[in-house]
């Protein structure tokens, strides 16, 4: 396991570089014929874009924390 010390700005530009891979994989014309495909099954029916959202989710929930801090400082 990495021990590596990460700040909540990398935190972001990360989670944030990995939902625009997400949107940028999942506009393709190859993912969308994956997807459709009647073999294409996951086990709790989830679909990249399941995995888009919960990213934006997280994303906006660290922004959330970091509003109340900046208003705890002031």
């Amino acid at each position: 396991m990495m021990n590596s010390i990460v700040s909540t700005e990398e935190i972001v530009i990360i989670l944030a570089g990995v939902e625009q891979t997400l949107r940028l994989i999942q506009a393709t014309p190859e993912y969308r014929r994956l997807q459709t495909s009647e073999h294409f099954t996951t086990s709790n029916d989830l679909v990249l874009n399941d995995a888009i959202q919960s990213i934006s989710e997280v994303l906006d929930g660290i922004e959330k924390v970091q509003l109340a801090n900046s208003s705890d400082e002031d």
